[in-house]
């Protein structure tokens, strides 16, 4: 069970009866009704639909944790704040207080899109066999593998990850991220302009794995030792 630790990540709690509605609005997946114990990813997007941020929403019930990148939080709570007006919405970042690691190639006895919470421990699942854990700093789990082993297994299963596909300020279709966006959910941020795109087949690209000596290396998002990944 490899573990390899998510060191640029934040963790975020979001607390209040409207924390879903709002994510909901500003983002392209459907949040709304995601229920207690489900996980979900979904891109947090400005009017132009271009991404602020790449999130994990998990639902405790009592609150939502989410788990993005560090690099982008405070461009996501300083564009996120002003939606609250009177919102019944309050969130705290406890990034301090926990570890992020990435468990992968490993099937844990964990519904896809569901969390389990064990001894302090937070096993979300979000593909089959790769599984994100939060713990507290005093309980955290060891780190058994590199980043470079996990890119390159993420590069034979084609996931997505930060910093190399999921970008900042492009659209979800420019990342890849074809998947996380709800073709049918209601209003939300830069909604417009996707259905646009997708309507007219313009500007959505897909992620793909390819042989190194295949592709110009400029088209090259994440480099392995024999495959890459793309977007085209």
């Amino acid at each position: 069970m490899p573990k390899v630790a998510f060191s640029e990540s934040y963790t975020s709690i979001w607390r209040g009866a409207d924390c879903l509605k709002l994510i909901d609005g500003l983002s392209c997946n459907k949040v709304i009704g995601l229920e207690k114990g489900h996980v979900i990813q979904t891109a947090i997007m400005n009017n132009r639909a271009k991404i602020i941020d790449f999130v994990t929403v998990i639902n405790f019930g009592e609150f939502l944790a989410l788990v993005g990148f560090m690099p982008n939080y405070e461009e996501m709570i300083n564009f996120v704040t002003p939606k609250i007006l009177q919102s019944d919405v309050s969130i705290s970042d406890v990034s301090h207080l926990n570890d992020v690691m990435i468990i992968y190639d490993e099937e844990l006895t964990i519904e896809t899109g569901r969390f389990l919470a064990e001894d302090n421990i937070t096993y979300a699942k979000i593909y089959p066999d790769l599984t994100i854990a939060i713990s507290a700093k005093s309980n955290s789990l060891d780190v058994d593998s590199t980043e470079k082993e996990f890119h390159e297994w993420r590069i034979n299963r084609v996931i997505p990850w930060y910093n190399y596909e999921i970008r900042k300020n492009v659209t979800p279709y420019a990342s890849g991220l074809n998947e996380f966006v709800h073709e049918s959910k209601g209003c939300f941020a830069g909604q417009e302009i996707l259905t646009r795109m997708r309507t007219r087949n313009k500007g959505i690209k897909n992620l793909i794995k390819i042989e190194n000596n295949s592709i110009e290396d400029k088209k090259i998002t994440t480099r392995g030792s024999e495959n890459s990944l793309a977007i085209f």
